[in-house]
């Protein structure tokens, strides 16, 4: 199972951070590939190293079949205060990871962690 993750360049860093120092490994797009990199181009990099990818663009939601049925996403539909943002994260990434377990793609967003 899939227990690290990758942040998209549209998530704050605070997230990163606060993901960090809870312990989680966590790398960014720029750290584990390159800057500007396509949504599937960064979904199948993420099935090659096992990682879950943590992004706020919702087209990783609408992925080809064929990557959905192997990607791990944690969509974050939440705006607002970064330092919020990743509390919320915080708060609510473990109910994200087992519902991971039975399905691809998850959504986080004000009331929790759900499937779409």
């Amino acid at each position: 199972m899939f227990l690290k993750f990758i942040a998209d360049e549209n998530v704050p860093f605070l997230v990163v951070k606060a993901l960090r120092e809870a312990g989680y490994e966590v790398a960014t797009v720029s750290e584990v590939a390159h800057p500007g990199m396509r949504n599937d181009e960064l979904a199948k990099l993420s099935i090659q190293v096992g990682m879950i990818i943590i992004t706020r663009d919702v087209d990783f939601t609408r992925l080809k079949s064929s990557l959905k049925r192997k990607v791990k996403v944690v969509y974050l539909r939440l705006s607002g205060d970064p330092n919020s943002i990743a509390q919320h994260v915080l708060t609510n990434i473990e109910e994200c990871i087992n519902i991971l377990h039975d399905h691809g793609v998850v959504t986080l967003d004000e009331e929790g962690c759900h499937t779409i």
